[in-house]
C-alpha cells in the first residue's frame, strides 16, 4: 500500500470553520455575548485538539506494534515517527508557553485552581477578555507574533523532510499552517501576524493560539498517516490488523445523520465483512455482540449511518468479522467519536447594526461550516459577494424605515439547512454638514482666512463610520454689508469663484458672508445642506 493523497481531514475542516466564526466576531463591537462566544469556540477547539491528540497517540502505538512484529521492514517509518513526535511536542509546548505569557501579561496570572490543581487559564477564566492593547503590545510590538510565524515555518519544513522529495509538494498543502499569506486591511496589504494579532482582543488572541495548536496536531496526523501508508500491505500480519471508522465529518448538525465508512486495512476487497457497533461504548468484545447493532458489508466496505437527536460529543465502538485465509473467523475492533452541533449562524454588519439605504453595506456571515457552503438571503436587497463569508448589501431608498430579515442556510451533503436569521433596520444616510476649509462654520473670521480656505466640504458626523465621500456641486455666496444684501454669487463645484473671492476681498469689517443653497452628491444620492454664515473681522 503506497502513499496516498492527503485530502483535507475532518479535524482540519472543523478548525477552519471555527476560525471563520472567530474572524467574523472580530468585525463586531465587543459585547458580553461575543466574549462568551469566544469561550464556546475555545472550548470546542480544545476538545477537537484533545481528540486529535488521542488519535495521534493511537497511531504512534500502532507503528510501535508494527515495528515489534515486522522489525527492520518498518524501522524507517517508526524512526521518522519519533522525530515527528519530538518536533510536534516541542512546537505545541512553545505555543502553550506563549499563550500563558500573553494571558499573564493581560491578567497578571496565567493559572487557575481547578480540582485542587493549578492549570492554565482557559478563555472563560481570562478576566480582561476585551483588552486589546496588551495583546497587541505583546504579540506585535514585542515581536512574538513574528517569532511564532518563523517557528511555524521551521516546524513545517522539518516535518516535511520526513517525506520523500516527490511527495513533499503534495504534503505541504495537506499540512496547512500557511503563514506566508497576505491580507487586506483598510485598503492596505498586511502580514499574517498583523492580520491575526494587531489590535485583537485577548480572548480572541488566546483562542487563535489554541487554533494553531490544533493545526499542529492536524499536521502531525497528516504526517502519521503518510508514514503508515508507506508500509507495504504485503508486510502486514493479519492477526494484528485493526478496523478503522472513517467519518465523512466529525461535526454534525442536530437532526442530520452521522456517516462513516468502516474498512479493514490490507484485506481482500472481495471479502464481505460483518460489522457490529454499539453507541456509548469504548470497546466491543465478541461476548457483547448480542447487545450491538449489526451491519452487512459489501466489497469489503460497510456504510455506517447513525441518527443524531442530541447534541455534544458522541462515541461508539464495534467489531469487524472477516473470514481469514484459513477459513477461520477473525474479529477486529474499532471505535470513534464525533460532535453534534446545534444549527447556528452569525450575521453581522461590519460597520454598525443597521443597513443604510443607497450605499453598499459590508456584512460578514459565518456558521459552523466552511464559508463556501453557506448562502445568505437579504429579501428586497442586492447582496454581492466580496469574499469568503463577506457581502456588500445594497438597500433601495424605498425600504427606509422598514426592516430586512437576513437568512443563512448551509449545504450539508445533499441537503440544505437553515441556520438562523437576523433582523436589520434600514435607515437613510444622514445629511452631511457643510464647512469652509478645514472646519470654518460661523463666528468672526479674518477675510484672509476665508480666502486661503476657498473650498466648501461636506463632512459626515463622527458617529458615521462608513467611508462615504460627498462632493459639493454648487452653492451661493451672499454678502450683507451694513444691513444691505448684495445679489447672490453662484459658484459651481466646491470652490469660491473669482467673483466671490473679489467680493470678499473688498468687503469691510463687519460684513456677514452667507453660504447658502449648498448642494452635494455621493453614492447615497444628492442632498441640500444647511446654510451657514461668518462675519468678517
Amino acid at each position: 500500500m503506497g502513499a496516498t493523497n492527503c485530502p483535507e481531514t475532518p479535524r482540519q475542516k472543523m478548525i477552519q470553520m471555527m476560525y471563520l466564526v472567530y474572524t467574523a466576531m472580530l468585525a463586531l463591537n465587543v459585547s458580553a455575548e461575543i466574549l462568551n462566544a469566544f469561550v464556546v469556540v475555545d472550548d470546542t477547539l480544545v476538545t477537537s485538539t484533545n481528540i486529535a491528540a488521542n488519535q495521534n497517540a493511537n497511531d504512534y502505538q500502532w507503528l510501535l506494534g508494527q515495528k515489534t512484529i515486522l522489525g527492520a521492514k518498518v524501522e524507517d517509518a517508526y524512526n521518522k515517527s519519533q522525530i515527528l513526535k519530538k518536533e510536534s511536542d516541542a512546537m505545541v509546548k512553545y505555543i502553550e508557553k506563549m499563550r500563558n505569557e500573553l494571558i499573564f501579561a493581560v491578567d497578571g496570572d496565567s493559572l487557575v485552581e481547578k480540582d485542587g490543581k493549578m492549570v492554565a487559564k482557559s478563555v472563560a477564566d481570562i478576566v480582561k477578555k476585551d483588552n486589546f492593547d496588551i495583546p497587541t503590545d505583546y504579540m506585535i510590538n514585542n515581536g512574538h507574533a513574528k517569532e511564532l510565524k518563523e517557528q511555524i515555518k521551521k516546524y513545517k519544513a522539518n516535518i516535511l523532510k520526513l517525506a520523500k522529495p516527490e511527495d513533499q509538494k503534495r504534503l505541504e498543502e495537506a499540512l496547512g499552517l500557511n503563514v506566508d499569506a497576505t491580507y487586506t486591511k483598510d485598503m492596505n496589504t498586511v502580514s499574517w501576524e498583523e492580520h491575526n494579532f494587531d489590535h485583537i482582543i485577548s480572548s480572541a488572541s488566546a483562542t487563535l493560539l489554541n487554533k494553531i495548536i490544533g493545526e499542529v496536531k492536524n499536521a502531525e496526523s497528516v504526517m502519521l498517516n503518510y508514514l503508515k501508508a508507506s508500509i507495504s500491505a504485503d508486510d502486514f500480519k493479519f492477526d494484528k490488523v485493526t478496523g478503522r471508522a472513517i467519518p465523512k465529518s466529525q461535526m454534525v448538525f442536530s437532526g442530520d445523520p452521522y456517516e462513516a465508512d468502516i474498512i479493514v486495512a490490507a484485506y481482500d476487497s472481495k471479502t464481505n465483512p460483518e460489522v457490529w457497533y454499539k453507541m456509548g461504548a469504548d470497546t466491543l468484545t465478541e461476548e457483547g455482540i448480542g447487545g450491538a447493532t449489526k451491519l452487512e458489508g459489501e466489497n469489503g466496505l460497510v456504510k455506517l449511518k447513525i441518527g443524531t437527536g442530541g447534541t455534544g460529543e458522541q462515541k461508539y465502538a464495534g467489531l469487524i468479522k472477516i473470514i481469514g485465509p484459513n477459513g477461520e473467523p477473525k474479529f477486529y475492533g474499532f471505535r470513534d467519536k464525533y460532535t453534534v452541533l446545534t444549527p447556528s449562524a452569525t450575521i453581522a454588519a461590519d460597520k454598525m447594526n443597521v443597513l443604510y439605504a443607497g450605499i453598499a453595506n459590508p456584512v460578514s456571515v459565518s456558521g459552523p461550516v466552511a464559508a463556501d457552503k453557506l448562502s445568505v438571503s437579504f429579501p428586497g436587497c442586492n447582496a454581492k459577494s466580496t469574499g469568503a463569508g463577506k457581502y456588500d448589501v445594497s438597500v433601495p431608498e424605498s425600504m427606509v424605515g422598514k426592516t430586512v430579515t437576513a437568512t443563512v442556510a448551509a449545504r450539508v451533503g445533499e441537503s440544505t439547512k437553515t441556520l438562523g436569521s437576523t433582523v436589520f433596520r434600514v435607515k437613510r444616510v444622514p445629511t452631511p454638514r457643510a464647512v469652509l476649509g478645514a472646519n470654518i462654520r460661523g463666528g468672526k473670521q479674518p477675510k484672509q482666512l476665508l480666502l486661503s480656505n476657498p473650498m466648501i466640504r461636506a463632512t459626515m458626523g463622527e458617529d458615521f463610520v462608513y467611508d462615504l465621500h460627498w462632493s459639493v456641486t454648487s452653492f451661493q455666496v451672499v454678502l450683507v454689508v451694513k444691513g444691505m444684501e448684495d445679489a447672490p454669487i453662484a459658484c459651481q463645484g466646491g470652490s469660491l469663484n473669482d467673483r466671490a473671492k473679489a467680493a470678499i476681498q473688498k468687503a469691510p469689517a463687519g460684513t456677514v458672508v452667507y453660504f447658502q443653497g449648498i448642494k452635494a452628491s455621493s453614492q447615497a444620492g444628492s442632498r441640500t445642506l444647511d446654510d451657514f454664515a461668518v462675519r468678517i473681522r
